[in-house]
Formats: C-alpha cells, sequence, structure tokens
C-alpha cells in the first residue's frame, strides 16, 4: 500500500514539474526580441500614418462631392416650391416612407410640413463633420417655427453632439393623450411625446441612424413615390387575376 501510494506521488509531482516546464516554454515563445519589437513599432507607425492621411483625403473628396451636391438640391428644392403640383410633396414622402414610425401626432405635424432640408458639412481643418437637416412649415395651429433644424456634431474621436431648435407651441396646440389637463407646458409635453418626428428633433440622443433614414429620403425622394406605383400595380394585377378565375369557376 506505501509503494502505491509512493508511486502516485511520484506521478502527481512529475505532471506538475511538466506542466511548470510547459508554462515556461510558453512563455518563452511569446517574448519578441527588443530589436524585433522596434521594428514593428516604426512599422506600425508608418501603417498609423497611411491610415490618417487616408482618411484625411477621403474627407475632402467628400467634401467636395457634398458641395456640388448641395447646388443640385438647392435647385431641386426651388423647383418643388414653384410647382403647385408638388403641395405637400415632402409630408407625402414621409408618410409613405416613415409611416412604421408615426405615432398619434405626427401626421398632423407633417401636414403642416413645406420643405426639407439635409446637409453635411465637413470641416477639414477640426476633422469635424456636422449632419443638419431643417424641417420648413407653413401656419399652423401647433407650433410658431417657421423652420426646425437638428445638428448632430461628431468629432474626431467619434463623439457626437446636437443642437437642437426649441419649439414654441402656441396657446391652441391639441392634447391627444388621456390625461387632459389646462397646464400650458403639459399640452406641449403631450404633444411632443405622441409625435415621433417632435421627439427625435429636440431630443439630445444623436441617433445618426434616424438622420440617415432622413437623409436617404431627401437624396432621392421620389423612389417612394416609385414604389407605391409598383405596389399599386401588383394589386391590381391580383384583383385582375382573381376576375379571371371567378369567371372560368362561373364557366
Amino acid at each position: 500500500m506505501n509503494k502505491s501510494k509512493n508511486n502516485n506521488n511520484k506521478k502527481v509531482v512529475k505532471v506538475e514539474q511538466e506542466k511548470t516546464v510547459e508554462k515556461e516554454n510558453n512563455t518563452t515563445t511569446t517574448e519578441i526580441p527588443q530589436e524585433i519589437q522596434d521594428k514593428l513599432n516604426v512599422i506600425n507607425d508608418k501603417i498609423k500614418v497611411i491610415f490618417e492621411e487616408n482618411k484625411k483625403k477621403m474627407l475632402e473628396v467628400e467634401h467636395k462631392f457634398n458641395q456640388q451636391l448641395k447646388s443640385q438640391f438647392k435647385k431641386r428644392s426651388e423647383l418643388l416650391q414653384k410647382s403647385k403640383d408638388f403641395q405637400g410633396f415632402w409630408g407625402t414622402i414621409l408618410s409613405k416612407a416613415m409611416i412604421d414610425n408615426f405615432a398619434d401626432n405626427d401626421q398632423a405635424v407633417v401636414d403642416c410640413l413645406t420643405n426639407i432640408e439635409v446637409e453635411t458639412d465637413i470641416n477639414l481643418e477640426k476633422d469635424e463633420i456636422t449632419k443638419k437637416i431643417t424641417l420648413s412649415f407653413k401656419d399652423n395651429s401647433i407650433f410658431k417655427n417657421k423652420q426646425i433644424t437638428k445638428e448632430i456634431i461628431t468629432d474626431k474621436e467619434g463623439n457626437s453632439t446636437c443642437k437642437n431648435t426649441k419649439i414654441e407651441y402656441t396657446n391652441s396646440t391639441p392634447i391627444t393623450t388621456k390625461n387632459n389637463t389646462n397646464n400650458k407646458k403639459r399640452k406641449q409635453v403631450d404633444f411632443a411625446e405622441q409625435s415621433f418626428i417632435l421627439t427625435w428633433l429636440q431630443s439630445d440622443d444623436a441617433d445618426l441612424d434616424t438622420f440617415e433614414e432622413f437623409s436617404r429620403l431627401y437624396e432621392d425622394p421620389f423612389s417612394i413615390l416609385l414604389e407605391e406605383d409598383h405596389d399599386d400595380d401588383e394589386e391590381d394585377d391580383e384583383d385582375f387575376d382573381g376576375e379571371d378565375e371567378e369567371e372560368e369557376d362561373d364557366e
């Protein structure tokens, strides 16, 4: 019995020694000679410089691209506002494209909308990107603002801050929530809480995803109308096919 215990002890000691040796070997293999480490550091520094230079060049190209687009968007906006055929154009686009996000009061907001403008400005010196959306409104009973803007400023570190227009509600702003009150401030809060658009415009949260959705609609609003026409055509085809089947059954 004693011999068996001694043999087991020897095995345990041997296994522990092997683990220790293995650990030491692993440690030595991960160590990098200082000479190689210095060379790697030099290479990594050069890689960082290349990335920074490429980033600056891309920002310069994007800045030029945005300036070219801006002039064309301005011409389009002027043409849309002059034509009577496009009255309520942007309200229609938002209603169709963002209906899944709409709360109770959003339709009332977009019905007052006359124009949308989305801008992206790049400050090459500060390496700073400013994204701005401006919504223009006709006279309405909800708020006094002719324009409501939201700016999202992103610095070179990727940190974003917001600048928002303060919305000046009218005395006749309706209440659509259950908790009716005569408090004017409460009315304003109630209305904004039931509007996805107003809540986003007033929020200090950048929410770049929502901005990009507005930007996509602004860049190509007509695709939204084409999608609707395509859906209508498909519905007409389905109705037509259904009528044909009914006629065949009658025969």
